[in-house]
């Protein structure tokens, strides 16, 4: 075996079956601050004329960088860009929600770093990643929905975007990555029979005024949980969600327009008045579904309601509920096939886009396609009818057109 150094670590040559093989080896600092050696094959020793173009793959690659170098591996690039835009810690000034973040980190440990985390910088390429992304599968070996693909695509682009800005990569591999985001099935809706029966018959109390909230408004789940007595002005008919409370992380809600006020209607305000009656934690400054085990410094973890509450009561209604986001997209449907405008729907539902509100809230209802069908159709069906009976009654016009 020949040693050769470099700058940084070192060249060896070691003998296998296939041949002489290129290995580059350098230390790294430990957790505990001590040097940990690493290794790296670079392919043949007969492919490298020189050790200067054994350098060049070595910088290529991104290897043995030192500090203030820029990350050599993947993991190194999440692990600054953790520190530097996705804290966890509570900061007023991060441009995303918790809620948000803590999705980006699921998907990290989940699918990104165990695949790519060891794996240069320079090295993630655009067909390596379409190849592992199209068979990628659930821990349950269920197929992962082409969406969840797309985060994970979108993802690594803005991992990659990051190292551009800090100038470590001169352009973003991951753009030439090819990844839909279609749904393999439509959102769950509930018509207005159904919602009006699990609401007022199937429901208890509590979980009644939870859905009707939930569904009267759009609140997305976390801003359901993190709604105050004083979020609501019972004068001026309006709820103004402050918060959005995620695995109990109190947080901010999830865009600047989210925190627009929200109408409420007479009846609503009749059955959360009704609420506040009842529960004993009817102060401006409580939660208005305040956990009595937490003693209401804490919301009910909106989640097992659902879970443990909620579905198994609609459930044996035969009432099929998927979750919270059921409520929203119920909502954004009736609006619509109550002949809102789109720009209104867009206002209520306090998204920034009404792109987001018109593709992918409001799929319309087949009912509904029905109806808008046969509409066009009649105006020419019946045109031909009246022909038809012209023809029939002696007016001279042709019965075939």
């Amino acid at each position: 075996m020949r040693k050769r150094h470099t700058s940084k670590g070192f060249l060896s040559t070691i003998q296998r079956k296939s041949g002489a093989v290129l290995v580059y080896r350098w230390y790294d600092p430990g957790t505990d601050g001590r040097p940990t050696e690493r290794k790296r094959v670079l392919g043949l020793a007969k492919d490298f004329r020189s050790e200067a173009a054994a350098r060049r793959e070595v910088q290529r690659l991104g290897l043995g960088r030192r500090s203030g170098d820029g990350p050599g591996t993947f993991k190194e690039l999440v692990d600054h860009w953790l520190q530097k835009e996705c804290s966890m810690e509570t900061d007023p000034m991060s441009r995303r929600a918790f809620s948000t973040k803590d999705n980006y980190r699921s998907y990290l440990r989940r699918w990104i770093l165990p695949r790519w985390g060891e794996v240069a910088l320079q090295e993630v390429k655009a067909i390596a990643m379409e190849d592992w992304l199209s068979p990628l599968k659930k821990p349950n070996g269920k197929a992962l929905a082409p969406g969840t693909k797309k985060k994970i695509r979108d993802l690594m682009h803005v991992l990659y975007a990051h190292a551009i800005r800090y100038e470590w990569i001169d352009h973003n591999p991951i753009s030439a990555v090819r990844q839909g985001g279609q749904r393999l099935s439509t959102p769950s809706r509930l018509s207005v029979d159904q919602l009006s029966q699990l609401i007022f018959e199937v429901l208890k109390p509590r979980e009644r005024v939870m859905v009707l909230l939930d569904f009267g408004t759009g609140l997305r789940r976390g801003e359901l949980s993190g709604v105050k007595w004083e979020d609501i002005d019972f004068a001026e008919h309006k709820l103004t969600p402050r918060r959005s409370i995620v695995k109990q992380h109190v947080g901010a809600v999830k865009t600047e327009r989210s925190k627009n006020s929200i109408p409420l209607d007479d009846d609503l305000l009749e059955e959360l008045l009704a609420w506040r009656q009842e529960t004993p934690y009817a102060e401006n400054s409580d939660y208005i579904f305040a956990s009595p085990k937490m003693k209401g410094k804490q919301p009910y973890w909106m989640s097992r309601i659902m879970q443990h509450h909620i579905k198994p009561a609609a459930s044996e209604a035969g009432i099929e509920i998927k979750g919270w986001h059921t409520l929203r997209h119920s909502y954004t449907t009736l609006l619509r096939q109550n002949h809102g405008d789109p720009k209104v729907v867009q206002g209520l539902l306090r998204h920034n886009s009404i792109k987001v509100t018109m593709d992918i809230y409001d799929e319309a209802m087949s009912d509904e396609k029905q109806m808008a069908h046969r509409k066009v159709v009649r105006l020419v069906t019946r045109r031909q009818d009246r022909t038809v009976m012209r023809t029939a009654s002696g007016t001279g016009v042709p019965a075939s057109i």
